[in-house]
């Protein structure tokens, strides 16, 4: 029969930086060991949390499933640093105390010399976890008060990424292909008068994905519009925490004195003119009262969002009269800047002679390539089909078993080492180096199986996008709404660059290809248009 006093230790750093890492790896090689030397234990197991503040317990995945293992029956005996480690909450700290006393389970807290066993533990505990939490008060107002002098001297803080910067050295940097992209949101919010729904779906659309690779929401599309930092000030300490035991953060409407909104006006470089800022908050108070009245912003032209300038990256903006039926897109630095390049007062190379296009130009073109379609769909499918073998051929099977085993050495290798130092035969800075390398070889490999297994997986999607394709073709070809029809257009069209007078490059949705368009209008003084002629509809690569 087993007599052994089952023993459980935990131990927790309060961040994840590497020091504190390795302070870890030492708190749990050295429990291992000592649990080890008594030869009445029997070591359950050490649980442990990283990067996790002490002040709550919720959020310790470590520690509860330690209070749960101990209610199950498994631990005797718990052993822990100190309080501060435990935690830092009074109430915390005695709740859990009792009930593993109440479980008959004893918990020694080894450098404060408390031991619930004893007659007077309770009493020396809570003294000592008074004191932890005063402690943890005091260095909660200590960081609080840095913080803020630090935000009034414009230091980025708790900002690691934001869509369209990156922070280095507490200061934000431009990232060029994110700006663009926060630039056109702004466009066709306030040129364009679309909403943050039709804004998140264009995007999505587009393929273009947010920063944590998610798709476009209304929400994401919001947060960036009333981002301050896109005209350049930083605005900071927009959350915060009433006291250091509370769990959820408070949206901080500059109302509380111990955690002022801190601004600081031009402290970076803008994405976006003081004067479109400006207007983009107003134009969000009116749609926002408009909304409230019941009342709701539309805007639904088939080519919203779809036409691009080759020249300068503008975006195209439509225009209609009472005079003309029909829309005109034109490129939005031409209509803001005028036709003659200059450079503006901060060096931006603005205006743009790009020409105007009738939206029965695009009509047109749109005929012409689903009829073209549907006469080269057998061609088109043979081209994609023989794509889909090669990639097939190409195709590698990848089986991470190998790498996994390499993992799993290393991890026998680091316990066999814990044994070593147990038996005397490598001290505990040998035991640290070990780990180190272990752990830095275990990482390597988990990297390598994540890369092949993401190599795969683009594979997969390559092979299942063409796949898509040909099926979207063989609708295309199989539909009699072909012609004149501007819903259809609008599903097809992924985006239409504009690069000069008489040419449109379209891209199609599904298609891995897009189509070059040349063409003609005729027009007359006293009716406009009266035709339009597509010279030639070329595939480009």
């Amino acid at each position: 029969m087993n007599t052994k006093t089952k023993v459980a230790a935990y131990c927790r750093v309060s961040t994840d930086f590497q020091d504190q890492l390795n302070s870890l790896s030492v708190q749990i090689a050295y429990f291992t060991e000592y649990i080890g030397g008594h030869e009445d234990w029997e070591l359950i197991e050490v649980y442990y949390d990283e990067g996790i503040t002490g002040t709550s317990t919720k959020k310790r995945d470590g520690f509860n499933r330690m209070i749960a293992d101990c209610e199950a029956g498994k631990i005797n005996l718990v052993l822990t640093k100190e309080v501060s480690r435990f935690a830092r909450n009074t109430v915390d700290t005695l709740t859990y105390t009792r009930k593993l006393t109440d479980l008959h389970i004893r918990v020694i807290f080894m450098n404060d010399g408390i031991d619930t066993n004893d007659k007077d533990g309770e009493l020396r505990l809570s003294i000592m976890a008074s004191i932890a939490q005063e402690e943890s008060r005091k260095m909660s107002e200590r960081i609080k008060w840095g913080m803020k002098r630090r935000m009034e001297n414009g230091e980025v803080l708790g900002c690691g990424r934001i869509y369209g910067f990156k922070v280095i050295d507490g200061k934000l940097e431009i990232v060029p292909e994110e700006a663009e992209i926060v630039k056109d949101i702004f466009n066709m919010y306030l040129y364009e008068g679309k909403g943050s729904d039709t804004i998140a779906h264009e995007l999505a659309a587009r393929g273009i994905p947010t920063l944590k690779n998610r798709v476009w929401s209304p929400q994401h599309v919001l947060k960036i519009l009333k981002n301050d930092k896109y005209v350049g000030d930083l605005t900071q300490w927009k959350v915060y925490k009433p006291n250091v035991l509370a769990e959820k953060t408070l949206v901080n409407h500059g109302d509380n004195p111990d955690a002022p909104l801190i601004t600081v006006k031009n402290h970076h470089e803008p994405i976006v003119s003081r004067e479109m800022w400006d207007s983009v908050q107003a134009e969000l108070a009116r749609r926002s009262n408009l909304s409230m009245l019941g009342r709701k912003h539309s805007h639904s032209f088939w080519l919203s969002g779809k036409l691009k300038c080759g020249k300068c990256g503008y975006s195209y903006v439509s225009s209609s009269s009472s005079r003309n039926a029909f829309h005109n897109v034109s490129c939005r630095n031409r209509i803001m800047y005028g036709k003659e390049k200059h450079y503006a007062p901060n060096g931006e190379l603005i205006g743009c002679d790009n020409h105007t296009v009738d939206e029965r130009i695009v009509e047109k073109a749109m005929e012409t390539i689903v009829l073209q379609i549907s006469e080269l769909r057998v061609l088109l499918e043979q081209e994609m089909l023989s794509e889909v073998q090669r990639l097939e051929k190409s195709k590698k099977d990848f089986d991470p078993a190998p790498l996994r085993a390499e993992i799993e050495s290393y991890e026998n290798k680091k316990r066999k080492a814990i044994d070593l130092v147990l038996d005397g035969l490598i001290s505990k800075d040998d035991l640290t180096k070990q780990t180190v390398f272990y752990d830095s070889e275990i990482a390597r490999l988990t990297e390598e199986i994540t890369k092949l297994q993401n190599a795969a997986e683009n594979q997969r999607n390559q092979l299942s996008e063409i796949e898509k394709a040909i099926e979207y073709i063989g609708k295309l070809s199989d539909t009699d709404a072909g012609i004149d029809n501007k819903e259809l257009y609008r599903s097809m069209i992924n985006k239409i660059v504009v690069p000069e007078y008489p040419v449109l490059q379209i891209y199609l949705n599904g298609v891995p290809f897009a189509y070059n368009v040349v063409y003609t209008v005729k027009k007359a003084p006293a009716i406009g248009i009266y035709d339009i002629i597509v010279n030639t509809c070329e595939v480009m690569s």
